[in-house]
């Protein structure tokens, strides 16, 4: 049985809908091609390796994992620039150096591995001569086909602890025949 409530309510959606500003299509958005997932054949300290499609990885490696080839790292640090404000003056593209797997936590400095293709590098930030600006620690991770770059800021200091507390003390730790630590 169909209500009088629900009659007035079909059309009124119909016409609300129609106001509605029409969605952008799907080329105008500029959405990243998909990229391949590389991983070098095997690791040997100072030897380049290739991708099959003969770019190259970082020159540092740590174990055979996936990562990002130096084409990859620069096309996602030129898609996290089109996300940053347009107000400051940016290096112009990126170099690998080392890469590990694992994400760097910005605030307690510290290495986590994921199951999934998520490493960090050592990464060189170039000027448009191909001058070595500086070089930082930068996560990299692949999502939505693309490899995809995260600035990361660690602590410069050490973390301080905030209320100190002594450890316990044990007024017969002179008895013989008594466990060292309990």
């Amino acid at each position: 049985m169909i209500r009088a409530s629900h009659i007035l309510f079909v059309p009124l959606l119909i016409v609300l809908a129609g106001c509605a500003a029409p969605a952008a299509p799907v080329a105008e958005l500029g959405l990243p091609a998909p990229e391949p997932l590389y991983s070098p054949e095997q690791v040997k300290p100072g030897r380049l390796e290739y991708a099959p499609d003969r770019s190259t990885f970082a020159p540092v490696l740590t174990e055979r994992f996936v990562y990002p080839t130096q084409s990859e790292a620069n096309a996602a640090y030129l898609r996290l620039l089109a996300a940053a404000p347009g107000d400051r003056s940016y290096p112009a593209s990126i170099w690998l150096f080392g890469c590990k797997p694992g994400a760097l936590d910005e605030q307690t400095a510290r290495v986590t591995r994921y199951r999934g293709p998520v490493v960090h590098c050592a990464t060189d930030f170039l000027d448009g001569s191909g001058r070595r600006l500086h070089r930082e620690t930068a996560n990299f991770y692949y999502y939505a086909s693309v490899w995809n770059m995260q600035s990361v800021y660690p602590p410069r200091v050490a973390a301080l602890w905030r209320n100190r507390e002594r450890s316990p003390k044990d007024f017969w730790w002179w008895v013989p025949g008594r466990p060292r630590y309990e």
